[in-house]
């Protein structure tokens, strides 16, 4: 009888046979002094046998379920193909910035690679990578816009997480002439009620009150409701009146806050450029012009004009790439289903100009608005990625920054460190961009306020890592800026004292769409039709993004060491009384200033004592300058930082960045932990 097979059939055939045919792997041992061209063309691996602690007899399935996705390193491309021809599996990415491939391969032919020294390949396995705003930790929103009726406010949350979120303190604050308050409700059920009370403009109501009632489901939305005894209550704006809740869950939201105008569909509110002073260098003409900065996130919602052309209706894309489907896209095609990438690069460039109290202005929504644009979409729609898919983003800026005329790449992505900063691949991608001299700018992380929640790629000690602040929305007072609670803080594993700077990041208006995957689940941040509200460091990295363009177009020739030194020597530390009101693992090197940097002259003063391209090859590694006393609490190794002015320039012996040797009994100690009690809190103001 004549076996007949189909093609799937005779495809399965070949590769048990291929495998069967190995030459025989009879110990890893026996290929040690080999290096992997060697060992692919001369290893004998002909028998899957016990010395390799495999099965006898390859397992079918395991031959068809390719189920694992990873990154080796360890050669040339070319070499790391032809051993998973021998081996077996499916290349899925070309990434000779880190040295590497992607596969997809079987378990068995993941066991057999595993078998290989670790000398001569490093496998690591296809984690996942998140945008910034995925990773906040709290998920607890609340609308920008308060109901105000006669004698009643209202004021909606909405629950993100997929567990309960219970609130424990509630806090409100009134004007006075309303009386006081009659009743608090939540969903509609009393959580408060008083006849008689005498509250003075201000109600706290602690977790015995709150904790029948008011308490959020996974993905319920909620109102609350407060009622005064006098009316008039619609004759106020809602900045007269606050509303602050705490939950168990360890997050805290600003319920009632905001700006006069926020619900004004006519102004634009992009607040923090007047914040950070580039509304006067437009008026400059410096405007980012002739700066080419690209964007890997979400995509973009490249129909919109003010992204699409810069502030004289020029095209200003020059390229746009799908990682995710490795292939160029048609500029008018890319599309951005999540709305993060689109946030993002709003910030960055919008070219519109902006709107306050209904009157145009002479300067312009987004930081750098006529910077160029390079698109590179990532990240799916719902805010997620993987290694391979970011390292394919990197590699396509490796190829194209000098073509594409690339300055500087924004990151507003995150995963947790697993290893230390020198060994992860993302990382190694990010430092070989940074050696290209292309500036780096990367979120800090929205997984604060604990200590050492930086996360991959901020916690490379070379790139600009940056904060989130907020106005605490008011704009023309800068001294009650506030660090946003969960901007993720310093220091690394490797003791090096990040973010390098803060930034705004709280309530920032930027483009989107209520189509997009994001508005379409918080549709109460959406302004009109095309603006929408995010907070996080990933729009405070973007603000910064957009700074350097700025500072590029003054200075072309500055290198990326030189950018990211007039940035923190140009930065304005935050201090209450002579003292800072956030240690440098918060705030770091204080609040970006687009002026001061722009007209900063600084030069050699980061990124000094490191060689980049010794880290690179493995030659050397480095430490920061935190170090922990003998009472748990964090220092800087060799300064005291009781008061710092604002100008202040670090003493060469003490750059944050300088080089200790690596010391291997720091590597990853647990214990190298932030004393709580030791944090500064998070209510202190920031003073210029």
């Amino acid at each position: 009888m004549k076996l007949k097979l189909n093609k799937k059939g005779a495809m399965l055939v070949a590769g048990v046979m291929s495998l069967t045919a190995l030459p025989t792997l009879a110990s890893s041992n026996g290929l040690l002094g080999l290096n992997l061209t060697q060992v692919v063309t001369t290893a004998d691996v002909s028998e899957l046998t016990t010395s390799l602690g495999l099965p006898d007899v390859p397992v079918v399935d395991s031959i068809l379920k390719m189920d694992n996705e990873i990154l080796i390193q360890g050669g040339e491309i070319k070499v790391l193909r032809e051993l998973i021809e021998k081996v077996g599996g499916l290349v899925t990415h070309e990434l000779p910035l880190v040295g590497g491939i992607g596969v997809r391969v079987s378990d068995l032919q993941l066991a057999i690679l595993q078998k290989l020294p670790s000398s001569l390949i490093k496998i690591t396995k296809n984690d996942a990578v998140f945008t910034s705003s995925a990773l906040d930790h709290c998920s607890v929103y609340g609308s920008h816009v308060v109901d105000l009726t006669a004698n009643k406010i209202r004021w909606n949350l909405y629950n993100a997480k997929d567990m309960q979120a219970n609130a424990e303190e509630m806090t409100f604050t009134w004007p006075e002439r309303l009386g006081n308050v009659r009743s608090v409700k939540f969903n509609g059920r009393l959580v408060y009620w008083s006849l008689f009370g005498r509250q003075n403009g201000e109600l706290t109501l602690d977790a015995n009150a709150l904790k029948r009632y008011a308490n959020l489901d996974a993905y319920e939305s909620a109102t609350v409701e407060v009622s005064f005894t006098r009316y008039g209550a619609d004759n106020y704006n809602q900045g007269d009146f606050s509303m602050d809740v705490e939950f168990a869950q360890g997050c805290d939201r600003s319920l009632v806050k905001g700006y006069d105008t926020q619900a004004n569909s006519e102004d634009s509110n992009s607040y923090y450029v007047n914040n950070i002073g580039a509304d006067e260098l437009h008026d400059n003409g410096i405007t980012g012009k002739d700066v080419t900065v690209a964007v890997i996130d979400s995509g973009l919602w490249a129909a919109h004009s003010a992204l699409s052309k810069n502030t004289a209706n020029r095209s200003r894309i020059s390229a746009a790439y799908d990682a995710l489907e490795d292939t160029e896209v048609k500029i008018s095609n890319m599309t951005d289903e999540n709305s993060h990438g689109t946030h993002i690069t709003g910030i960055i460039a919008n070219s519109d100009r902006a709107v306050v109290d209904g009157q145009m202005r002479s300067y312009y929504q987004g930081v750098a608005p006529d910077a160029n644009l390079v698109v590179v979409k990532a990240f799916y729609e719902d805010g997620h990625s993987t290694y391979l898919d970011a390292l394919r983003a990197l590699q396509y800026i490796a190829d194209n920054h000098e073509a594409l005329n690339i300055r500087v790449v924004n990151l507003s992505f995150g995963a947790p460190p697993r290893s230390n900063y020198w060994d992860d691949p993302i990382n190694q991608a990010v430092m070989a961009l940074w050696e290209q001299d292309v500036v780096v700018v990367t979120s800090a992380g929205n997984t604060g306020p604990s200590a050492m929640t930086i996360g991959v790629p901020a916690n490379v000690p070379y790139v600009i890592s940056v904060g989130a602040i907020s106005d605490n929305y008011t704009q023309d007072n800068p001294n009650d800026d506030t660090l946003l609670s969960f901007s993720s803080q310093g220091p690394t594993h490797e003791a090096f004292i990040k973010p390098d700077m803060v930034a705004p990041g709280g309530h920032m208006f930027s483009l989107a769409n209520e189509d997009m995957y994001v508005p379409s689940k918080f549709p109460q941040y959406m302004v009109g039709k095309d603006r929408f509200i995010m907070s996080g460091t990933s729009q405070a990295s973007g603000v910064v993004s957009g700074v350097v363009a700025l500072m590029l177009q003054n200075d072309p020739s500055l290198s990326a060491n030189d950018v990211k030194c007039r940035l923190m020597s140009s930065t304005t530390m935050a201090q209450v009384n002579g003292k800072l009101a956030y240690s440098p693992f918060q705030q770091g090197s204080g609040s970006v200033n687009a002026v001061k940097a722009v007209e900063s002259s600084e030069s050699g003063c980061a990124n000094n004592g490191m060689d980049i391209a010794a880290d690179l090859s493995g030659e050397q590694h480095y430490m920061g300058a935190a170090r922990k006393d003998e009472n748990g609490n964090y220092y800087i190794k060799g300064f005291e930082f009781e008061v710092w002015e604002e100008a202040f320039m670090w003493d060469e012996a003490f750059m944050w960045d300088e080089a200790f040797m690596w010391d291997e009994a720091f590597m990853w100690d647990e214990a190298f932990m932030w004393d709580e009690a030791h944090m500064n809190q998070e209510n202190f103001m920031l003073q210029e």
